[in-house]
């Protein structure tokens, strides 16, 4: 019952969050509001709750949302940014390298925390890597918290300032809505296939099961419709509410010099990120909203509905993130072993 209580609070001071950033007409407020809420309870020591079901719930709603965007000409478009798409994996090995080197040396990691904690890829496949080579995990869970969190606030404050930019709902060409009972059913089937994500351990399973299967269906046009605005709303809130409690205000207090210098990283990964996102749109004339979202150490949920709301081609930004995250968890343990070898003259002992 006390489980309960915290959590109806916590849902509650999301709320009260979303309304308020609603009020001020910030970007993505349904996100953006819960987060900085929580963030908010946080700092003056009074944390929100919030279990990881709700997570899960509006990873799968988001995931949901995302794959009414993958109609056959909005996956075509994928074709047109295959190099940046390329480039952009090979971007993420080159600034995970660099980041890492400067926790090496200004933060004083040991190389496998400073490593793990810096490369661009899944929190929790970093962690499970991480503890296999001793690297110290609450150090590595507070980089990624801070990482996602810092550019959750941060990329659409970069992209107004960067672009004359309308943050607004990018819907299908169709009026009519999902009905309630459409929307339960749809809902159930997108949390067993997440599920059955889940136990095959495919990576981010609560958002690319349901995203496959809408997708699926959105592609060869069975749906035909688009989910109301309350739905996305809350599958935002959840997302930016549980993003705000799984700040290390804890480790914070214990941790400040680790925090200070990380957090100061992540600012440099973000900005070179986007300088360099803005070389690749001043030499080929691509689309710099598209590249700054797609090249954003980020998540994909949250990058995505960024693209979502300033009107984007979403596949594309789901191409650029999901193919990084990839291409970083399979290939970072590999990358790690190299870099011992080149920098250290040593590997880890099997």
């Amino acid at each position: 019952m006390e489980i309960i209580k915290l959590n109806a609070k916590g849902l509650v001071c999301a709320l009260i969050g979303a309304f308020i950033a609603n009020l001020l007409h910030l970007p993505l407020p349904w996100l953006l509001g819960p987060l900085l809420a929580a963030l908010f309870f946080g700092c003056i020591g009074q944390p929100l709750a919030c279990a990881p079901h709700w997570r899960k719930v509006g990873q799968v709603i988001i995931g949901m949302v995302l794959g009414l965007y993958f109609t056959p000409a909005l996956v075509h478009a994928i074709s047109a940014y295959w190099i940046f798409i390329v480039l952009g994996i090979l971007w993420s090995l080159i600034l995970g390298t660099l980041i890492a080197g400067l926790q090496y040396r200004i933060n004083g990691l040991d190389w496998a925390t400073a490593w793990f904690s810096s490369a661009i890829g899944s929190a929790s496949e970093m962690v499970n890597i991480a503890e296999h080579h001793q690297a110290q995990v609450d150090k590595v869970v507070a980089a990624h918290s801070l990482r996602i969190v810092a550019l959750v606030v941060l990329v659409p404050i970069f992209l107004a300032a960067l672009f004359d930019i309308h943050w607004v709902s990018l819907d299908p060409h169709i009026i009519d809505y999902f009905g309630i009972v459409q929307i339960f059913l749809l809902f159930a089937m997108a949390c067993l296939i997440a599920q059955i994500f889940q136990k095959f351990k495919v990576l981010n399973a609560w958002v690319l099961g349901p995203l496959v299967m809408v997708g699926f269906l959105s592609f060869f046009g069975v749906l035909e419709l688009k989910f109301p605005t309350w739905f996305t709303a809350f599958g935002q809130l959840c997302i930016g509410w549980s993003l705000g409690t799984k700040f290390p205000f804890s480790f914070l207090k214990s941790h400040k010099k680790f925090i200070a210098i990380t957090t100061i990283l992540n600012l440099l990964a973000l900005g070179l990120s986007i300088l360099f996102a803005l070389f690749l749109m001043y030499i080929s004339h691509a689309n710099g909203k598209i590249l700054v979202l797609g090249l954003s150490p980020g998540g994909i949920a949250e990058m995505s509905l960024m693209a979502k709301a300033l009107g984007l081609a979403v596949p594309i930004v789901v191409a650029f993130q999901l193919s990084r995250l990839i291409f970083v968890i399979l290939t970072t343990n590999y990358f790690y072993q190299l870099s011992k070898k080149m920098f250290f003259k040593t590997t880890d002992k099997p």
